[in-house]
């Protein structure tokens, strides 16, 4: 019966290789078998720069693999504490193989200790690998299907940004007039930058010599229409008019007034397109100016690290947006419209399979099972398991062999997923 379990055990391991398609797989686990026959383990002393939280059976890892495990929690005189966990500076490590790894003098180690936090999570499920993978889903499916999916979202983004600049138009002015102060203060920063020599210099030198022949036929064709205009004949009998006594003093005034509404205005409006034209033309020819674009590189560089517009626009997004019932209303009214609701219906036939493959890459499959880097997040965020570990540093070949028992510096870090 003994005999027929030890074959059993035999078959059971070989098939296991040789059905994976491993060439020598009997020789290959039977040295497996003869290596563990024959290992020799060994001890050291882990000491820590600090005391901090062990536990029995912690792992040891050596060139990417768990070569032991921690076996004793000592005290401060060496001695074995009778604790299972405890706050210590020095522990007992049992190493499986003491040839696997060789450890020599000036082997060091880390105290490697995986951080509760959703960033370590994120980062430890998606490697570079993983969002490339995820990238080439992503990319496949929207060349596929991207004019189907334009035609459904775009209507719902133009209406949602459409709400959204109208309940920026009405808060603003109340966001304004409660933080007039520090507007004020911003306001004065960017004209007294504004007015600053060198802008005006560069202004005079490289950009008004090439504008000005253009600004000039501009306001010319201006004048002279406004010119044709002007009442000369009323504003002077006006003028002697308002010199008699008896008479009021504004005739001459309410005359000027009524030509500047009635017949300037409309002839400057007139000429807007044309205006707007020249001053986008001067503009243009200003972005290529070197000097002048560093001068307001360096005018907008300066106004972006301000701490006081940091401020500002926190409490804008605070007070207009995140604080704020209104946009709260606006938003899951949009949300949960019928117009909305249809879309996402119809772009999950397109989207539904994409995510579930991106669901593949990062969680894993039921063929191939769940990731490494899965099963990493659940051990440690769900179970609590592999919290830490000390990774130990063999040290130069070239020193001599580390004697067992010897203490091991190490020292204690953060693990921060690449």
């Amino acid at each position: 019966m003994w005999a027929a379990a030890v074959v059993g055990l035999g078959r059971l391991l070989l098939e296991g290789r040789q059905a994976a398609g491993v060439a020598g797989g009997r020789e290959a686990t039977i040295d497996r078998l003869a290596r563990f026959v024959v290992q020799r383990e060994a001890s050291y002393r882990i000491v820590l720069p600090e005391a901090v939280v062990l536990k029995l059976g912690d792992v040891v890892e050596a060139n990417g693999r768990a070569v032991g495990e921690v076996t004793a929690l000592l005290d401060g005189q060496h001695q074995a504490l009778p604790h299972v966990i405890a706050v210590v500076q020095e522990a007992r490590i049992r190493i499986f193989d003491r040839s696997s790894p060789v450890l020599h003098a000036g082997a060091q180690a880390r105290l490697v200790q995986v951080p509760q936090a959703a960033a370590w999570v994120i980062r430890t499920l998606f490697t570079e690998e993983t969002v490339a993978r995820i990238a080439a889903e992503w990319n496949r499916t929207m060349l596929e299907h991207r004019d189907e999916v334009f035609a459904l979202l775009t209507p719902i983004i133009r209406d949602f940004l459409i709400d959204l600049e109208g309940h920026v138009e009405r808060s603003l002015p109340e966001f304004l007039q409660r933080h007039a102060e520090e507007v004020r203060v911003l306001r004065e920063e960017i004209e007294r930058e504004l007015r600053d020599d060198r802008l005006a210099e560069i202004f005079e030198k490289e950009i008004w010599p090439s504008a000005q022949p253009r600004v000039r036929e501009v306001i010319e064709k201006v004048t002279e229409e406004v010119w044709q205009k002007v009442p000369l004949w009323g504003l002077t009998w006006r003028l002697a008019y308002q010199t008699l006594p008896l008479t009021d003093n504004d005739h001459v005034q309410r005359a000027f007034t009524n030509f500047i509404e009635g017949e300037v205005l409309p002839i400057l409006k007139s000429h807007t397109d044309e205006l707007i034209t020249l001053a986008r033309e001067i503009a243009r020819e200003a972005m290529k100016s070197d000097a002048w674009s560093s001068a307001l590189r360096k005018l907008f560089g300066s106004l972006v690290t301000d701490p006081r517009f940091h401020a500002l626009v926190q409490a804008f997004l605070r007070e207009v947006m995140l604080d704020n019932p209104d946009y709260h209303d606006l938003l899951w009214r949009r949300l949960r419209s019928p117009e909305v609701a249809k879309a996402l219906e119809v772009a999950s036939l397109y989207f539904e399979p994409m995510v579930r493959r991106m669901g593949d890459i990062v969680l894993g499959t039921r063929e191939a099972g769940i990731t490494q880097e899965f099963a990493k997040v659940l051990r440690s965020q769900i179970l609590l398991k592999d919290l830490q570990r000390i990774v130990l540093d063999p040290g130069p070949d070239s020193a001599p062999r580390l004697e067992e028992g010897s203490p091991i510096e190490a020292r204690v870090e953060v693990e921060f997923a690449r």
